[in-house]
């Protein structure tokens, strides 16, 4: 289940559309942006979350070819990735497996506990005396929270640098599956976007940002596993909607 994202998320998912705007020029009028729109549309009605709002745009940078969701059910795209695929099929599965992301709560902030919290203090206290008496005074950080934000950094937590673990990958591929079933697009398109990066090794480094943590041969072989065991209404519901 996925509830509204609340006014704080929003507030975060905007600063970071209107940081990247700094970086890009947004595309908001082309076909390639209501082709985008109209299908993100169709998965978040298949996916049953339509009556939550969304948002999502596409950032004028033809050589990046990447997607990335932040809390605040904010979505961003690279138009590179509009050339990188050769059909909508394509382009639906490559969406819905971010929006499975979101759906599979991947993308909610990192939370600390009360401990975490006083050892992050802790630290910061402790580096900071270290390096004033290390410098003979010369030199001292002051501000609070330094240190959790340069373990968000390091541990590529932020959520536009965020790589996700494989039980977190394998859980959005089978939430992708399923949702893309409930479409009249191909879950098998997917499969064939991820098998033609992964015969090609210029493709490979050029989808190395998007492809995260997974090289594109295991979320090959982790498509072709999953697609094995999908349950059969679903095979079913995807023969009635291509005939």
């Amino acid at each position: 289940m996925l509830a509204a994202p609340s006014l704080e998320a929003e507030e975060y998912g905007e600063s970071r559309f209107q940081g990247l705007c700094k970086d890009y020029d947004l595309d908001a009028e082309s076909d390639q942006y209501e082709k985008l729109v109209e299908i993100f549309k169709q998965l978040t009605i298949a996916a049953e979350v339509d009556h939550i709002p969304w948002h999502i745009y596409l950032l004028d940078k033809p050589e990046t070819a990447d997607i990335r969701a932040v809390h605040g059910n904010y979505i961003f795209v690279w138009s590179g990735i509009m050339d990188a695929v050769k059909s909508e099929d394509e382009l639906a599965g490559l969406l819905a497996n971010e929006l499975s992301h979101v759906l599979a709560h991947h993308t909610d902030p990192v939370k600390f506990t009360l401990t975490s919290e006083l050892l992050f203090s802790a630290a910061e206290l402790a580096t900071s005396l270290g390096i004033i008496v290390a410098s003979q005074g010369a030199v001292a950080i002051g501000g609070s929270g330094w240190m959790k934000w340069a373990y968000v950094e390091v541990a590529d937590l932020d959520p536009m640098d965020r790589k996700y673990s494989e039980d977190f990958e394998r859980e959005a591929a089978d939430i992708t599956l399923s949702v893309i079933s409930r479409t009249r697009y191909s879950p098998q398109a997917l499969l064939d976007f991820w098998k033609r990066v992964a015969a090609d090794k210029s493709l490979c480094e050029k989808y190395e940002r998007f492809s995260r943590s997974l090289s594109p041969q295991q979320r090959l072989v982790m498509l072709e596993s999953l697609m094995v065991n999908q349950p059969e209404e679903n095979t079913k519901m995807v023969k009635k909607q291509t005939q």
